[in-house]
């Protein structure tokens, strides 16, 4: 009989949890490593360790626990990953160390000729006096640890460089604010034998920097789809990225540009589970396992909707239906800003 495959996810949060509901569908076992005891992911993993990140002990115990480790966040410590083989890791360490910092990021988009927004390093004032000469409107974003609008100020010529700012300095960059039309993402997978596949382009609306509305598919014309996903294709392969990777896209009026790189399964794919015949959970737990992956069929055109904070209340009592589908996310604690769950309206059965 041969022996259950065993993988292992840093992060138990909400992607955690549902990396470890698609692990089960495919008869994989899932061992959880999060600080957090109340952790999303706790009550649907095989096995949950709850200890640091920089525990080098219990992070030897877990690797040695498990045939491959991957993970649903990408702000992991450096000295955390340097403990697990980078043969058992996956996605890579190349894929941590090339987007955790926005500098990285960003240099590496300029290596790989794919257009981003202009910006520059903010090392002093100086910096931030040209920059915001340049740019007029800009954003500083923190090169480390934004997500959900954290660590971005926004400024202009008309913007004093205080204590907040100078508190930033060597540690943010200062990036120009682009006008653009909307914005939307490309969630993509590649296995181990460096097949690529991408799901259909999706729409993505922010309400107070945070993801509130996900529209798929998103009818782009040909010329800007074709583009995106030959960006993704060339970041996922530049990265040797196995498993699910996410690219977020400014539409601007002549062109589209590259905002972040995610190299996780990304919020803006949720509506997968239901929308496709297999999900971007499962296609990921698939690619990591070294399975090689096919493209799965776009099933149902969807719409979905993150539950902030106390919105959750609404719906916590409610099943899902066949117009809607309700994800919660199991957090004790209700925190303004914070994701609790999400919706997805089934729009249209089959999608030929």
């Amino acid at each position: 009989m041969n022996k259950r495959l065993s993988i292992g996810i840093l992060g138990g949060g909400q992607l955690g949890m549902m990396l470890c509901q698609a692990a089960k569908e495919i008869g994989i076992y899932t061992h959880i490593y999060c600080p957090d005891e109340d952790s999303p992911a706790k009550h649907f993993s095989n096995k949950f360790t709850c200890q640091d990140y920089l525990n080098e002990k219990e992070i030897i115990n877990f690797s040695n626990s498990v045939d491959i480790i991957t993970y649903e966040f990408e702000n992991i410590p450096k000295e955390t990953l340097e403990l697990i083989s980078n043969k058992k890791l996956r996605p890579g360490i190349k894929s941590l160390e090339q987007t955790q910092d926005r500098l990285v990021e960003r240099k590496l988009l300029e290596k790989l000729d794919i257009p981003c927004a202009p910006y520059k390093e903010l090392k002093n004032k100086n910096d931030f006096n040209n920059a915001i000469t340049h740019f007029d409107n800009a954003i500083i974003k923190t090169r480390r640890f934004g997500y959900d609008g954290k660590g971005q100020i926004g400024v202009s010529q008309k913007t004093i460089c205080d204590d907040n700012i100078s508190a930033l300095f060597n540690q943010s960059i200062v990036e120009k604010k682009i006008p653009f039309e909307f914005e939307f993402s490309q969630v993509s997978c590649r296995d181990i034998f460096g097949n690529v596949f991408h799901f259909p382009l999706t729409k993505n609306i922010h309400e107070n920097h945070i993801l509130k509305h996900s529209y798929a598919p998103l009818n782009l014309s040909n010329d800007f789809e074709t583009n995106a996903k030959e960006i993704t294709s060339k970041i996922i392969t530049n990265l040797d990225h196995v498993g699910v990777l996410a690219v977020e896209f400014f539409k601007t009026k002549e062109n589209i540009l590259v905002n972040e790189i995610a190299p996780r399964v990304h919020n803006s794919g949720h509506w997968t589970i239901e929308g496709c015949s297999e999900s971007q959970f499962k296609v990921h737990m698939q690619a990591v396992s070294g399975a090689k992956i096919t493209q799965p069929k776009l099933l149902n055109e969807c719409h979905m909707v993150n539950l902030i904070g106390e919105e959750i209340n609404e719906w916590a009592k409610k099943k899902s239906d066949n117009e809607v589908k309700i994800h919660l996310y199991h957090k004790n604690e209700i925190k303004k800003g914070r994701k609790m769950g999400h919706l997805t309206y089934i729009k249209d059965k089959r999608i030929d």
